[in-house]
């Protein structure tokens, strides 16, 4: 990524001014269902986000929002019955590892006969095995999404390309601001839009995988190795047909702070407009931002409740452990071993608290079988992790006999850093494999613990 002055232009802009700007005439509004419900974790406020969506549908003048929120997966869904076909367009702000048949196939048709589909940021780690909807997003990341699910789609020389490496889906690094490349100027969703322009602080998403048919990519981010990234140029914005609907995929939006960006709200109201009815009617607004400044509107912004305490203090372990992951998913593929990962830090010589990160690289669970009950590798690196924080021994150093909770088997390391512990480990591939993994994680996280 180019070094760039992030100048930051703040535009306290109401609803009425918003609506005066795309000032479409009085026609029926476009009527929009809102889907939530889950998320992958307390990370995506799912609560908090779909308030913001609601808000910058209906600033646009041109939508009516109604808000559905589904049970979360496991739940009785036997009351849940939304009628699809009721709306123009569905913006998914719900991420769940699968959902029943019947609901399935209702969304299936509506796409297929004409309706329109919006899916935003971590709505594309929803539903890794539902072949139809992987179909409808293109490409998506995470829930243990891998080679099997599709290939890696990128920008490269000025043209998308297909990439057959094998490896788990789904990464990014640190939330910064990053600039965006428009790569379909014509669509109608982008016309009048800069060639380059900067987004707010967000995740860049990275190696998402996919069949990624019938996809447009609309623009792209480049995915700084600085920041944790691949140093491809990743799709962002795309557009995609299913049947006769429509498709518009924004990986952008973590939180309010990213979905306050005016670069975010644009696209996603003409993004909206377009899967509902094939064309734009919304100008370009005046504060716009441009290849080296992010504009902000402070009106969204201020939704979030943490807004009035200022920016966040930069945690070292965050950006440290996705390094570290990053370095063990990197041996890990270089061994050909799927499994799972494990850091952790905790300070001072004896644990009353720690912070930790894991990370599935193409498996988290091995089948059970008529020879074998399958084993939790989830469960098994964190035994590995926490049998370490007690006797700040590598796993299966056999200091002690195993306890209760423990397995004793190797495959996880525990280094000494400046003010405390360093932990990585393991679960997957043979012991030795393990711990040459582990060892990739202690290291990267030594750079800076």
């Amino acid at each position: 990524m180019k070094k760039l002055v992030f100048a930051m232009i703040l535009s306290i802009l109401g609803s009425t001014a918003l609506s005066a700007a795309h000032g479409p005439g009085k026609t029926e509004p476009i009527r929009v269902l809102l889907l939530d419900g889950q998320s992958g974790g307390p990370y995506h406020a799912w609560q908090l986000t779909s308030t913001v969506l609601k808000k910058e549908l209906e600033d646009a003048g041109i939508f009516r929002v109604t808000v559905v929120t589904s049970p979360r997966f496991g739940e009785d869904f036997s009351n849940f019955k939304p009628d699809f076909s009721a709306y123009q367009t569905i913006v998914l702000n719900y991420d769940a590892p699968d959902w029943p048949a019947d609901l399935r196939l209702e969304l299936e048709n509506y796409v297929k006969n004409g309706g329109g589909l919006v899916v935003v940021h971590a709505a594309d780690n929803s539903f890794p095995d539902w072949p139809a909807f992987n179909q409808m997003i293109g490409i998506g990341g995470w829930r243990g999404r891998s080679e099997k699910s599709g290939l890696l789609w990128y920008f490269k020389e000025g043209k998308l390309v297909s990439d057959n490496s094998s490896g788990s889906a789904g990464s990014h690094g640190n939330r910064l601001p990053f600039q965006l490349e428009t790569r379909a100027p014509e669509h109608p969703i982008m016309k009048g839009l800069p060639r380059v322009w900067m987004h707010g602080a967000d995740e860049l998403y990275a190696t998402l995988r996919g069949p990624g048919e019938n996809m447009t990519v609309l623009a792209t981010a480049h995915s700084d190795p600085a920041n944790h990234g691949t140093g491809h140029d990743e799709p962002m914005l795309m557009v995609l047909t299913y049947g006769k609907g429509r498709v518009f995929h924004t990986t952008m939006g973590h939180d309010v702070q990213a979905l306050s960006c005016v670069g975010f709200i644009t696209t996603y109201q003409r993004g909206a407009e377009w899967a509902a009815t094939g064309r734009v009617t919304q100008k370009v607004p005046a504060d716009f931002p441009t290849a080296d400044s992010v504009s902000l509107r402070v009106a969204i912004a201020r939704m979030d409740p943490a807004f009035l305490n200022g920016p966040a203090q930069a945690n070292p372990f965050d950006g440290l452990a996705n390094a570290a992951l990053t370095a063990m998913k990197k041996r890990a593929d270089e061994l050909g071993i799927g499994g799972v990962a494990v850091v952790a830090y905790f300070e001072g010589d004896k644990i009353q608290s720690w912070t930790s990160k894991m990370l599935v690289i193409g498996r988290m669970r091995d089948e059970p079988s008529q020879a074998d009950k399958g084993a939790n590798l989830i469960g098994i690196a964190y035994a590995k992790a926490v049998e370490m924080a007690d006797t700040l021994r590598d796993s299966g150093s056999q200091v002690r006999p195993p306890m209760t909770g423990e397995f004793g088997w190797k495959g996880g390391v525990i280094v000494h850093g400046k003010n405390g512990y360093l932990i990585a480990a393991f679960s997957g591939g043979k012991s030795e494999d393990d711990v040459k993994i582990s060892r990739a994680g202690v290291e990267e996280l030594g750079t800076g613990l």
